[in-house]
């Protein structure tokens, strides 16, 4: 309790005590002390009420137990990139060469930039060519999928295999 509260209080006792002071029959002396303590105390106890609501609701109780340990929730889907910030494929021009230079037989400097330099002869020359725009495309689906790694392998199969399989972006 702060001094302005006390004096504050202390106003209102010496008011409560003059006006008793004033009453000159005995009886009614008596029940005006009386009221003027039944009041007293109710509004002590509001204002001790109000002043430790205040105290405890600031300060923290006792820790109590662990709690029993709820049902598992539901299980995201199989092979989307949902936690990482990004959702990019490591090195994924290198595998997608690796791949295709396994299947079609050519070599992946050939693959990488088709031109006479790299490749061996014109033929050689003409079927890098489609299979080096296939990679690009590829590549830059890489760089935005949201699929794992190895799903994305294993689609990447499909689509340098047969193109067509492969024409819908919006698988990846």
């Amino acid at each position: 309790m702060d001094i302005t509260t006390f004096l504050i209080l202390m106003i209102i006792f010496i008011i409560f005590i003059s006006i008793g002071f004033m009453i000159q029959e005995t009886k009614y002396k008596i029940a005006y002390y009386m009221c003027v303590v039944l009041l007293l105390l109710a509004s002590l106890n509001i204002y001790l009420s109000i002043v430790y609501y205040i105290q405890l609701r600031n300060t923290p109780g006792i820790q109590g137990k662990i709690g029993p340990k709820g049902p598992t929730g539901a299980k995201g889907q199989t092979g989307k990139c949902s936690f990482s910030s990004t959702c990019t494929i490591d090195n994924a021009r290198d595998k997608i060469l690796d791949i295709a230079a396994t299947m079609y037989e050519i070599d992946e400097a050939c693959l990488d930039t088709p031109n006479l330099t790299t490749c061996v002869d014109q033929d050689t020359l003409d079927s890098a060519q489609p299979i080096n725009t296939q990679i690009n495309m590829l590549e830059k689906i890489a760089y935005s999928t949201s699929m794992s790694e190895d799903d994305f392998m294993t689609k990447l199969k499909v689509c340098l295999t047969d193109s067509n399989d492969c024409m819908d972006i919006t698988e990846y």
